[in-house]
C-alpha cells in the first residue's frame, strides 16, 4: 500500500501557513497555495482523517471571505476532485458560519465522514507577508474575482496565453481574456503574437506586487495533481482488497484508473511516473506501478514540484 502520511502533511504544512492550528508540521510551502484546490482535496482526505476534518471545519468559518465559491465550483466542474457529500458538508458549515451564498452547496440529507470535524476557534487570519499566501494577498487587493489569480499565474511565469492561464487557474477562457485586455491597456502587459497565440508577459517583473514571487516561488496547479494522487490511493486500496489474486488480475485492476491518474498528473505538470505503463501486463505492470508509487512519494517528500 502507498503511504498517505506525505500526502497528508502536504496538506497539512498548507493549512499552517495559512494560519490553521495544525501541530507537528512546518515544512516550507515551495509554491502559492491554491485554497480552493486545497480544501477540496482535504475534504476527501478527511474521510479517513478525522484531524484533517477538525482543521477544516476551524479555519473555514473565520477565513471563509478569501475563500471563491464560484472558483471552487468551477474547479470540482472541471476535475471532480471533491465528492457530492464533500460539497453539501462545505455549504452546510459555511451557512452556519453566516455565508449565506454557500448555500447552493448545501444539501441536509448529504452525509459525509468529513463533516465531523469540530471547531475549536483557534484559527488565524493568514498572513499576507507569506510568500506562499501570495493569492490570498491578491484577493485582499482585488477582491474574490479572476483577476488574483490570473495576476499571480503571470508573475509565477516568464509568459503564457489565455487559453493555458483558464487552465490553470480554472477560469473561463473569456474571463481571462477580458482581464488580459485590461492589464494589457494598463502597461501592466507586453505581448506577441506567437503564430495564431497572443503571448503574454508582466513588464517590469522584478518591481511589481511582491518581489518574493518572481524571485522563485512557483504556481503549482493543484487540484489534478491532489486528483491523481487519490486516484493512485484507490488503485492501491483495490489491490489492498484483492491480496491473494493473481498479477493479471492485479493488473487488470491497476489499469482501470491509469488513464485517469496520467491525464492528472500531465495536467499538473508532473512527469508523469506512471505513463509508460499503458502497453505493460501482469507482473511488469505490477512492478511498474509500485515504483511509480514509490517515486510520488520521493516527490511528496522531497516537495519537488514543477
Amino acid at each position: 500500500m502507498i503511504r498517505t502520511h506525505s500526502f497528508g502533511k502536504l496538506l497539512w504544512n498548507q493549512w499552517s501557513s495559512l494560519g490553521a492550528p495544525a501541530q507537528g508540521v512546518g515544512s516550507p510551502v515551495p509554491f502559492v497555495i491554491d485554497p480552493e484546490a486545497l480544501l477540496l482535496a482535504s475534504m476527501r482526505f478527511g474521510e479517513t482523517d478525522a484531524r484533517m476534518a477538525d482543521i477544516v471545519a476551524d479555519w473555514l468559518p473565520k477565513n471563509g471571505a478569501f475563500l471563491n465559491l464560484q472558483r471552487l465550483k468551477n474547479l470540482q466542474s472541471g476535475t471532480k476532485l471533491g465528492t457530492r457529500e464533500n460539497l453539501a458538508t462545505l455549504g452546510n458549515l459555511m451557512e452556519a458560519a453566516g455565508f449565506r451564498n454557500w448555500k447552493t452547496l448545501g444539501d441536509s440529507s448529504a452525509k459525509s465522514n468529513a463533516g465531523n470535524g469540530q471547531s475549536r476557534s483557534m484559527s488565524q487570519s493568514p498572513d499576507p507577508s507569506r510568500p506562499e499566501a501570495f493569492l490570498l494577498k491578491m484577493r485582499m487587493l482585488f477582491g474574490l474575482s479572476a483577476r488574483p489569480e490570473i495576476i499571480t499565474w503571470l508573475l509565477t511565469h516568464h509568459s503564457g496565453h489565455a487559453a493555458e492561464i483558464a487552465r490553470d487557474t480554472g477560469w473561463f477562457s473569456k474571463s481571462v481574456q477580458a482581464i488580459l485586455n485590461d492589464l494589457e491597456a494598463s502597461g501592466m502587459l507586453m505581448s506577441h503574437m506567437d503564430g495564431r497565440k497572443k503571448v503574454v508577459s508582466i513588464t517590469a517583473r522584478n518591481s511589481i506586487l511582491n518581489p518574493m514571487v518572481s524571485g522563485g516561488l512557483r504556481w503549482f496547479t493543484q487540484a489534478p495533481f491532489y486528483l491523481g494522487f487519490l486516484h493512485v490511493i484507490h488503485t492501491h486500496e483495490r489491490l489492498g482488497k484483492n491480496p491473494d489474486a493473481s498479477d493479471s488480475v492485479k493488473s487488470i485492476l491497476i489499469h482501470q484508473d491509469l488513464s485517469a491518474i496520467n491525464a492528472s498528473f500531465r495536467l499538473a505538470g508532473i512527469r508523469d511516473p506512471f505513463a509508460a505503463m499503458a502497453a505493460l501486463k501482469g507482473l511488469e505492470a505490477v512492478d511498474a506501478f509500485d515504483a511509480g508509487s514509490g517515486s510520488l512519494v520521493e516527490k511528496l517528500n522531497a516537495l519537488n514540484f514543477p
